[in-house]
């Protein structure tokens, strides 16, 4: 009788051993919550930075019209320049800062809905749809619209 006893404490001792890990662990989920934000948590990471802005290209409106305000930043060698805050219709251009050449790669971030198509002009001419909905895309600009002699991109934006 005495060994049933025994059996039955050492089972009850491991299931509590198990019992109060598996507290533990669920306890370790909630540090994070608990503490200051300046732990550093292992499983914790910082969010990215934002890409640094950048000034590569200026813009320049089409008959003496407002100029727009575009943001600018590296995507890895891509030059993105965000074409956000525009909407409706429009039209400006784009040329190297003075001292700068044209980026190797340039792409637009654009707002679907804000505009319907976007036409660019420079040694060649191309028009990319915008889509109607959902999040802000990214449309690349084709190879050869441009090369290092082009003076400015005619942008037009609209219907």
């Amino acid at each position: 009788m005495s060994e049933a006893l025994a059996g039955r404490s050492r089972r009850a001792a491991s299931l509590s051993a198990v019992l109060i890990a598996l507290a533990a662990l669920a306890a370790c989920s909630h540090v994070a919550k608990l503490g200051p934000s300046h732990w550093h948590l292992p499983w914790r990471h910082a969010p990215a930075p934002p890409e640094p802005a950048v000034h590569e290209l200026l813009a320049e409106s089409a008959a003496g019209g407002a100029v727009p305000q575009l943001e600018q930043s590296w995507n890895r060698n891509n030059l993105r320049v965000s074409l956000t805050t525009l909407s409706g219709e429009g039209e400006f251009s784009l040329r190297p800062m003075p001292g700068h050449t044209w980026p190797i790669r340039l792409e637009f971030l654009v707002q679907p809905g804000a505009f319907a198509h976007l036409e660019i002009r420079g040694d060649e001419r191309v028009i990319l749809s915008v889509p109607a909905a959902g999040a802000a895309t990214v449309l690349p600009a084709p190879q050869g619209l441009y090369a290092p002699a082009t003076a400015a991109l005619k942008l037009h934006y609209g219907p």
